[in-house]
């Protein structure tokens, strides 16, 4: 196999014989002298254009790799996704990967991979998650912006061709889209898409919620129905459209856009907010299970502003500002050694004992 084929898979540009060629180049064996000297060429021939920060970055994305390889030598569980621009390919590499790579791509072929379908299909649909209690920063290949909240899964293509850029969310993120105007940026978020060319907006889709809330900051977006591809909105700046997914109906909010948007840059921001739809967003922020013990706590609403506080920090203010009390539970340590979410029940003050 020769370094152009390598660099062509690389970037996710190889055709179907190439690819074959790449599969009979590992399954004959790869770690020779001569095919290790060709990575490290590849490695040599892109180096400057990885910065110091992309490196340290990277270097610790290896480190979690090699050491997932030496944990589960026969049953690896991970895949190794392709960096889709170009000229970009080997900003993943340290020059330590460039003899990781081949033992990494075998074992990726052989452990995790049943056939080559199967393959093809993961690299065609790439996926990121930011964990449970956790925030992500990525930048798609067009050079698009994507921060992930607590739980939000993003699904694209490694590269973007065709008539559009069409991405995947379950859960929330924010998006600044790089500017295009022949091939529009589209999320497809449960039953809404959300169509942009070049602006700044938010999308939130939880799982189990019913309403999908979609906020402008700047430029223009059209939200669309996905099943019958019926317009239902255009967005204006500092607008904020909450869709019922159940009732097929919206509402529109202006102002404020804050409180949808402060979380990217750490901030938990509740303005008139019920105290229903704060326990939400404090069992994502926290990692916790939020129970409401008394219905009526609905009945008031929750302003303020957090940036660095604790849970018991947050609930505390919560207590001083409505007439609602708390409690959390110890964590349950299950039998094999994992323990569950910590639950917070809330309640009114002037109730008796929290039911547990």
């Amino acid at each position: 196999m020769t370094k152009e084929i390598f660099i062509k898979y690389l970037q996710g540009n190889c055709t179907e014989t190439e690819f074959e060629q790449l599969l009979l180049w590992i399954r004959e064996g790869s770690l020779n002298a001569s095919d290790r000297g060709m990575v490290q060429d590849v490695w040599n021939e892109f180096e400057p254009e990885a910065g110091p920060v992309e490196r340290i970055k990277y270097t610790r994305v290896l480190d979690k790799i090699h050491h997932q390889i030496n944990i589960n030598q026969n049953s690896a569980q991970f895949v190794i996704q392709k960096v889709p621009a170009k000229n970009r390919i080997l900003l993943i590499l340290t020059r330590a990967a460039a003899i990781l790579l081949l033992p990494v791509l075998s074992l990726l072929f052989y452990s995790n991979l049943s056939n080559r379908d199967r393959y093809t299909d993961n690299l065609n649909d790439l996926e990121v998650e930011a964990p449970a209690g956790s925030r992500m920063h990525i930048v798609l290949g067009d050079g698009t912006r994507v921060w992930l909240n607590h739980g939000g899964k993003l699904k694209y293509p490694p590269r973007f061709a065709g008539e559009n850029r069409k991405v995947l969310l379950t859960g929330e993120a924010y998006f600044e889209v790089a500017h295009n105007s022949k091939m529009p940026f589209i999320v497809g978020a449960k039953q809404l898409e959300v169509k942009a060319t070049g602006t700044a907006f938010n999308v939130c889709a939880y799982p189990d919620d019913d309403n999908i809330e979609t906020t402008l900051v700047e430029g223009k977006v059209i939200l669309y129905e996905r099943a019958t591809n019926h317009e239902i909105k255009a967005l204006s700046p500092g607008e904020c459209l909450k869709f019922d997914t159940q009732k097929k109906v919206y509402t529109l909010e202006s102002g404020h856009t804050e409180k949808y948007t402060a979380w990217k840059d750490g901030q938990l921001v509740f303005k008139n907010e019920r105290v229903q739809d704060v326990a939400k967003k404090l069992a994502r922020w926290y990692n916790v299970q939020v129970e409401i013990a008394d219905e009526k706590v609905n009945e008031f609403t929750f302003t303020a502003t957090f940036m660095d506080e604790t849970l018991p920090q947050v609930l505390e203010l919560m207590t001083l500002a409505t007439p609602v009390k708390y409690q959390l539970t110890l964590r349950e340590k299950l039998p094999d050694g994992s323990f569950l979410k910590q639950k917070v029940l809330i309640g009114l003050k002037h109730t008796t004992k929290i039911k547990r």
